[in-house]
């Protein structure tokens, strides 16, 4: 059977939502390692950044036999994955959670983590919010919203799009990454409306508006989940008891290897590798892996260090902006009348919902997602509070106001998170590719993770996954033939 649709009945999920509570507050892993003031520690690898990334490399330089410290600013581990109990007992993913087809790595994860993949429910049809004060429409879940000449308008426009990708090369930089993507999707489209119904969609999935981004970094991002098809499939199971079950797992995986609380300040080149300066003590490598999202690069001096050439393409760089937020109900009441619990409204602020529901119906969960502009209208200016009772107002107003109340809820704001300043990912702002085509390739005795840096999946947890990996690997093969018991070459 596929893992991807594992069973769960409502015992597994009970136990497994106890195990996770139990890790968040401690119990049944061992502690991260207490740096001791004044003291340095000596290692082959200092990881910085304990999110999916710097896990999985610093597990997988661990199982080479290299010494490795993960150092991690915050008290918990994940970064961007991030599951909490809320007052009610429910646990909720505040961060990344959806799990598509092809993600490989994150499936191969969770199977060895023994934590099962629910489907996400999708059965029923979907409401629609017509832009500009339109009606709530009710569709098939595959229907389209274009009359048809919309829709051979964007089946043109489409063919053009997955041409261009299927080709791109280097070579389309000097002209693709001079040119907005929001001027590339206008010329292939022939009506407004038409490239309005193709660029809304694009500009809520990226998390940042058309014309910040190149058309370069458009098609490379398609092209890194396998083109436009491809981007239908990704959200199509999640983890029932939570995403932070994978990066639990692997935080029991690496032990003492961890340090949280532990904020980098200063990265030095020293004669021996390189020196770390972070507000748990000190820390000298031979090399270090840097997972953070590259807009934290200076916050952690690591920006002296690298080429001049990519400073403007790092200057540049365009934090996506996301607001999630979850409403829980009693029940998935939508269901009884026929809906999927997906609601398609591109043009509003919160452009999409999904039911995130436990398999075995013992509550309705509605997942909402606000990004790009309107994120950034809404950062900083309402309190969580505020933005989980607007939501479900909202709510109400597109399901029919005879629908009950949430029983729970919580919003997070990315953008306001210090240490992730953004999400679902940032991207290269227009220029960057020309500025720095090189950006994020290894530089002993520095080297790069996180999901920003992924060749395949750029943005979701396995393309974080699949980064650490390609880290590790890199930091083995260029020192393959210097290792030695305590260090490498």
């Amino acid at each position: 059977m596929d893992p991807l649709w594992l069973s769960m009945d409502r015992r597994q999920a009970i136990l497994q939502l106890t195990a996770l509570a139990g890790l968040v507050r401690g119990e049944g892993r061992r502690a991260p390692a207490q740096q001791r003031p004044g003291r340095v520690d000596r290692v082959d690898v200092a990881v910085i950044g304990a999110g999916l990334a710097g896990l999985t490399a610093t597990r997988r330089l661990q199982a080479a036999g290299l010494t490795v410290r993960l150092l991690e600013a915050r008290a918990r581990v994940g970064g961007r994955v991030h599951s909490t109990a809320l007052t009610t007992g429910h646990l909720v993913d505040r961060g990344a959670q959806f799990v598509g087809r092809d993600h490989a790595r994150l499936i191969a994860l969770a199977a060895e983590a023994q934590l099962p993949l629910a489907p996400l429910f999708k059965t029923g049809e979907t409401l629609r919010v017509e832009p500009a004060g339109g009606p709530v429409v009710r569709q098939a879940r595959d229907a389209s919203p274009l009359g048809w000449l919309r829709l051979l308008d964007a089946a043109q426009a489409l063919f053009r799009l997955d041409w261009d990708i299927d080709r791109l090369a280097p070579a389309d930089r000097a002209t693709l990454d001079t040119q907005s993507a929001h001027a590339y999707v206008s010329a292939r489209t022939l009506r407004k409306d038409t490239f309005a119904a193709l660029a809304a969609p694009a500009a809520n999935e990226l998390c940042v508006p058309l014309d910040e981004i190149s058309a370069y970094e458009l098609l490379h991002q398609l092209r890194s989940v396998g083109g436009v098809d491809a981007t239908r499939e990704t959200e199509q199971a999640f983890l029932p008891g939570g995403a932070a079950g994978l990066t639990a797992y692997l935080q029991r995986q690496v032990g003492d290897a961890l340090v949280l609380n532990a904020r980098v300040t200063r990265v030095a080149r020293v004669p021996d590798g390189v020196a770390i300066e972070s507000t748990a003590g000190s820390v000298r490598a031979r090399r270090v892996i840097v997972a953070v999202p590259p807009q934290l690069y200076g916050d952690i001096g690591v920006l002296p260090l690298l080429p001049a050439s990519w400073r403007p393409a790092l200057a540049g760089i365009r934090p996506g902006a996301a607001i999630k937020t979850v409403l829980v109900y009693e029940r998935p009441w939508w269901r009884a009348a026929g809906l999927s619990g997906t609601v398609d409204s591109p043009a509003h602020p919160f452009h999409s919902v999904v039911d995130g529901s436990p398999p075995d119906g013992s509550a309705g969960v509605l997942v909402l997602f606000t990004t790009g502009r309107a994120a950034r209208r809404l950062s900083g200016a309402t309190t969580e509070e505020v933005r989980v009772g607007h939501d479900g107002q909202w709510i109400r107003r597109v399901f029919g106001r005879s629908h009950p109340i949430p029983v729970a809820g919580c919003s997070v704001d990315w953008n306001a998170d210090a240490l992730s300043v953004g999400g679902y990912a940032s991207r290269r702002g227009i220029g960057g590719w020309l500025a720095a085509p090189d950006l994020f390739a290894a530089r002993p005795p520095l080297h790069f993770a996180g999901t920003e840096t992924a060749t395949q999946w750029r943005s979701f947890m396995e393309g974080a996954i699949a980064s650490g990996e390609r880290a590790a690997d890199d930091v083995l093969g260029r020192s393959a033939t210097s290792l030695s018991a305590r260090g490498i070459g």
